[in-house]
């Protein structure tokens, strides 16, 4: 695995989602193109984390996450030495949970409460065993 995926990985792992997906975007250029898809799989899961707690997104985190998981599906049980399984599983539940947050709820007392337990939960991107 690159550097600069190592890391995009690590900027992620501590919840700076923004720099973390720039990391992964200028890693597609420098990586095995084997890894390419991995790459930008984790591009939209950081984009979409940035979405929802720097901005409160709801509809567009759902998206970008989706269209990770599709990706991340033909990568289980890991590829480049990343636990995709494990990923995919902490993002589905991540996605279900952002689901279930009513549409029109984006401000308030109860929102920041859900964004800062949603926080605690936000996936991780572990090492393959």
């Amino acid at each position: 695995m690159s550097t600069s995926l190592d890391d995009a990985i690590a900027a992620f792992n501590r919840g700076e989602y923004f720099d973390a997906a720039e990391l992964f975007e200028r890693s597609v250029a420098a990586i095995d193109p084997e890894l390419k898809d991995l790459a930008g799989a984790l591009n939209r899961i950081a984009a979409a984390m940035h979405l929802r707690f720097e901005r409160g997104g709801r509809q567009a985190t759902i998206n970008l996450l989706s269209q990770a998981m599709l990706t991340l599906d033909d990568m289980k049980p890991a590829k480049g030495g990343i636990d995709t399984e494990r990923l995919f599983d902490e993002i589905y539940a991540f996605t279900e949970e952002v689901r279930a947050v009513p549409r029109d709820e984006r401000s308030g007392l109860k929102h920041r409460a859900r964004i800062f337990l949603e926080r605690r939960r936000a996936p991780k991107i572990n090492r393959a065993k």
